[in-house]
């Protein structure tokens, strides 16, 4: 039986049979089921229990220090559970990280992985990645849909380009390594890797692109560290030219997004051609291309000519649940039009579809959807730092609850809120700094390092990323491509968003953690 070593006979070959099984429905899941995520588990220590031998077992967990300092982060939970005031939502946080102790146990704790397995594992949670592409891209094709979150079908869009990216470098390592003497596996994983890296691109994730660049970054360096004179020559002029261009594309965008176009507010006309008044809000700072948003508005002339072209209601939500005649004014600002009859009237029926569809730019309509995403967020800084309005846009929603929580840091700086008070303390803050927003049950610090420090102070914080990076290095991970790159990948991500406050982001953090350092008998470092 594959993956069952001669030892294991009877009763002890079932179990191991299971248990190779559950770690593959694991990591099948991952892209693909939350559902499955919690059966593959609940099978897994299932099986564990049923197995027995817990002396031999425990022996082996606890002479893993490495892994115990790892599972020392749901130590760290506990702890703080008694500080916190919300004690339900403490203990409601504790059985969602249960996996941080209970999935590094079972892996440490039972007979290690062989290379093979390991190989399989690794290549049907790719596989998954590659079906689940699928249906992103039937939706893709078909149109059926209105935001770009919609392409990711069953788990988070952000924690599914994150696998997306990790399954691209997984692949690179397997067809170099494991596959490297396997012409077919070798192209099949080739073939796989180059779409998944396309498949990044469809998702249109900025969190997707930015971990992806980051690993590429990283690995530039160590090549760059440890190349001859020639290779060091050639990827710091590769790195030089990429940021160079970044840095000159930004440029660009932020130059055009300051730009404004200079108009005398004092003379505006009063009336549209039609007689009907313009509404004027003079003081409101918002541009698209350097045109006021909120001048020339004429809106009761415009409802009625909107509502004779579109079934949407001028008053009502665009298709992706926005007030549509905000985004039709700024639509319409970016071509310089004024908000009448008229102006609409130049819109052709591309444009009625782009404005249903949330578009707020002419440009957009043209860009590719890296640019557009880097304007919108530009955009959005510049808005927030002139009306100091988060409201509606996640970058600058996301600077509120970075803000909030560095107060509510500072409130308990050493032994934090506890546990349960994530939402607690992030109300807090948000008072104190006079925010204008509104409670909310996912009121969260979307930072992961920040949410660290709040639930349990700074030195807890620091102690919970010592018991991330010094099993790696105790083990040498580092050398290692395929969690080198999952370690990049999962510690940028930590920087905007909670990444393991999420059932498919923690899965994901434990399942690979634990498999890519822990979990092989033999570890292929990568080839120089």
């Amino acid at each position: 039986m594959v993956g069952i070593p001669a030892h294991h006979t009877g009763r002890d070959a079932v179990h191991r049979w299971i248990y190779i099984t559950g770690l593959g429905l694991f990591a099948v899941a991952l892209p693909s089921s939350v559902f499955l995520m919690s059966l593959s588990q609940i099978i897994l220590f299932v099986n564990w229990l049923a197995e027995g031998g817990f002396r031999e077992k425990f022996n082996r967990f606890f002479r893993h220090r490495p892994a115990l300092v790892f599972v020392s982060i749901y130590l760290v939970h506990i702890v703080f559970l008694f500080h916190s005031a919300d004690f339900d939502y403490g203990l409601s946080t504790l059985r969602t990280r249960l996996p941080v102790l209970l999935f590094p146990l079972m892996v440490v704790s039972s007979a290690p992985l062989s290379s093979k397995v390991w190989r399989w594992i690794m290549l049907a949670f790719s596989a998954a990645v590659t079906v689940v592409s699928f249906f992103s891209l039937h939706i893709f094709l078909s149109g059926d849909y209105t935001d770009y979150r919609e392409l990711s079908p069953f788990i988070s869009h952000i924690r599914l380009s994150l696998m997306v990216a990790l399954s691209v470098f997984l692949l690179f390592y397997l067809a170099g390594n494991d596959f490297s003497g396997h012409r077919k596996w070798k192209a099949v994983c080739l073939s796989m890797a180059v779409w998944h890296v396309v498949y990044l691109g469809m998702l249109q994730s900025l969190s997707g692109v930015v971990v992806f660049a980051a690993v590429l970054l990283v690995l530039g360096l160590q090549e760059f560290s440890r190349g001859n004179r020639l290779r060091k020559v050639a990827v710091f002029s590769v790195m030089a030219l990429l940021l160079a261009g970044m840095v000159m594309l930004v440029g660009s965008l932020w130059q055009g997004i300051r730009h404004q176009e200079e108009k005398d507010l004092s003379s505006l006309d009063s009336h549209t051609a039609a007689g009907t008044p313009y509404l004027h809000d003079r003081q409101a700072p918002h541009r698209e291309n350097g045109h006021l948003v909120y001048i020339y508005i004429a809106e009761e002339e415009l409802r009625e000519a909107w509502n004779k072209r579109s079934d949407l209601d001028f008053d009502g939500d665009n298709l992706r649940g926005e007030p549509l005649k905000h985004v039709l004014y700024r639509y319409m600002a970016s071509r310089g039009l004024r908000k009448d009859s008229d102006g609409l009237n130049k819109l052709d029926d591309r444009e009625v579809t782009a404005v249903e569809e949330g578009v707020t730019n002419v440009r957009y309509l043209d860009w590719p959807w890296l640019i557009t995403r880097l304007h919108q967020s530009l955009w959005e800084l510049e808005q927030y730092r002139t009306s100091g309005d988060p409201t509606g846009h996640t970058l600058t929603l996301r600077l509120q609850f970075w803000e909030a929580a560095l107060v509510a840091i500072g409130e308990n700086p050493v032994f934090g809120w506890g546990t349960g008070d994530i939402r607690v303390a992030s109300s807090y803050g948000l008072e104190q700094i006079g925010s204008a927003l509104g409670f909310e049950r996912w009121m969260k610090p979307h930072n992961q390092y920040l949410s660290f420090a709040v639930l349990f102070g700074l030195p807890a914080a620091l102690w919970i990323l010592f018991a991330m990076i010094w099993p790696a290095v105790s083990m040498k991970g580092f050398r290692f491509l395929p969690f080198l790159a999952f370690f990049v990948i999962l510690m940028v991500s930590m920087i905007n968003e909670d990444t393991i406050d999420t059932q498919a982001g923690l899965s994901f953090f434990v399942f690979f953690y634990t498999m890519l350092l822990f979990g092989r008998r033999e570890r292929v470092e990568v080839r120089s």
